[in-house]
């Protein structure tokens, strides 16, 4: 199996990017400022995010990718690829589908608007299993972040035309809005978000090859009341394993970092014979900690 991830425009694409943000932007929730206040996010710069995570889980699962649009990690020096240089590359490696990451856009761009929400995009004359592949994608996609269902829509787009890629399906997905504030700012401009598609993607890929998905194991560096809902939750999950019995009233896997998951944690440092001059409140773990709690 061999499946084409494309990474739509190019860094430099005009005008394909948000309005300026009201916000600083940190993409990767690391302190680390990506996008000034009144700056905008280019689209190619989410669009290769989820790409590149998408074609780490596809070759987890076993599956041969070819990259268009994009080659690594970093956006900010990909060329805009003419879309039929894009498309002989795809014929040429003879993939058998095709996935194209796009963030949508509503009215002229100056401005954000109410349009919202994810769907899917497959050719209108040319799109061969398109809308069996596309509809499965999008049940996976619509189970994660709350956005409303745009459905499988069909258009006359240089990527969803199979004969010209020489595939058996091809879609383009369109993961939010780049103008609506909300999904700019919570989706668009997050990893965690980024991440969450190109597993949502991958798995409807694998449901509709038959191919088996493989789960990534995830190990965070450091975990604190700002980290994400889902490395608090492995917090909890693993305190919870290695503090049974005892007297222990596990705590709630609900990924908030409260007071009951600081006691938890102070509660096994001290078993470890950690931390015995106290000088650690308890609300940070670091690499040490998750380690052997791994």
């Amino acid at each position: 199996m061999r499946i084409a991830v494309d990474a739509g425009h190019g860094s430099k694409t005009e005008g394909k990017r948000t309005p300026p943000m009201p916000v600083d932007i940190d993409f990767e929730h690391d302190g680390k400022i990506d996008v000034k206040k009144g700056e905008s996010i280019r689209e190619h710069t989410a669009n290769t995010g989820v790409a590149f995570l998408l074609v780490k889980e596809l070759v987890r699962c076993g599956i041969q990718t070819v990259k268009t649009g994009f080659n690594d990690a970093n956006s900010y020096d990909d060329k805009d690829t003419p879309l039929s240089e894009r498309q002989s590359v795809i014929r040429n490696n003879q993939c058998d589908y095709s996935v194209c990451i796009h963030f949508d856009a509503s009215g002229d761009g100056s401005a954000f608007n109410s349009a919202e929400g994810v769907g899917i995009y497959i050719h209108d004359k040319y799109n061969n299993n398109s809308e069996a592949l596309a509809s499965t994608v999008l049940k996976h996609l619509i189970k994660g972040t709350k956005q409303k269902n745009r459905g499988v829509l069909k258009q006359s787009l240089a990527m969803c035309n199979c004969n010209k890629l020489g595939v058996k399906g091809a879609i383009l997905v369109e993961l939010a809005f780049m103008t609506n504030l909300r999904e700019a700012t919570e989706l668009m401009a997050s990893q965690v978000f980024w991440r969450e598609a190109a597993r949502e993607i991958c798995m409807g890929i694998c449901e509709f090859t038959g191919i088996k998905y493989v789960e990534e194991t995830i190990m965070p560096k450091a975990i604190n009341r700002n980290s994400s809902e889902e490395d608090i939750k492995w917090l909890q999950k693993n305190l919870n394993d290695v503090l049974e019995g005892d007297s222990f009233i596990p705590l709630a896997v609900d990924g908030i970092y409260g007071s009951r998951t600081r006691i938890a944690v102070l509660i096994y440092w001290e078993k470890r014979g950690w931390n015995q001059d106290g000088a650690k409140d308890g609300f940070h773990v670091g690499s040490g900690t998750i380690e052997a709690l791994s």
